[in-house]
């Protein structure tokens, strides 16, 4: 049986635009996904962090690590999701402002993670692109529970794992300042 011990790592800006991409489909598009994005979506990483602790009531192994690219100097978002409790990684966009090196870093940090500590306990993976197949499948060899948390529209490869948490009917519950109270079952 799984430890109740929770390692949490988070791709912030593979959640955040897949988000932002859902919340307009439901407000614009009658629920269906295409490429607008809500640019007013903001999750609040702390309801985040209750959901992924209330699920059986678990504890954080260690302090979450949130993973992506570096802000404007005037932006303080990257201070609150530190004050909710995240490690917080931030790396430089190339010359062609895309994000580099967000998902190499958490991949290693992730399979550090699986050789440091005994027994194996629990990793949750909040992101949804194939590029962390390998790496679920490496934790899944290792004996971890495995848990990747993420929109309904992460890739197959990642539905397809020991557990996938659909973050969908949370969307409301998770936006920043949105009113939902309580959170839905998921």
């Amino acid at each position: 049986m799984a430890s109740q011990n929770v390692h949490l790592f988070v791709d912030n800006s593979n959640v955040k635009i897949e988000g932002g991409r859902l919340s307009y489909a439901k407000r614009f598009n009658g629920g269906r996904r295409n490429v607008q994005i809500d640019d007013t979506y903001e999750l609040d990483w702390g309801k985040f962090l209750h959901l992924v602790k209330s699920r059986g009531n678990r504890v954080l192994a260690q302090v979450p690590v949130l993973y992506g690219s570096r802000p404007p100097p005037d932006d303080t978002v990257w201070q609150e999701i530190r004050n909710e409790g995240f490690d917080v990684k931030v790396f430089d966009r190339n010359i062609r402002d895309k994000e580099k090196g967000v998902d190499m870093e958490m991949g290693m940090d992730v399979v550090e993670r699986l050789f440091e500590v005994r027994p194996p306990e629990t990793i949750v993976i909040a992101a949804g692109d194939a590029d962390f197949k390998g790496v679920v499948d490496r934790a899944v060899t290792k004996l971890w529970a495995v848990e990747v948390w993420f929109w309904g529209n992460a890739a197959v490869d990642m539905q397809n794992v020991p557990t996938f948490v659909n973050l969908d009917p949370a969307i409301d519950y998770l936006r920043k300042g949105g009113g939902v109270l309580f959170p839905p079952a998921i």
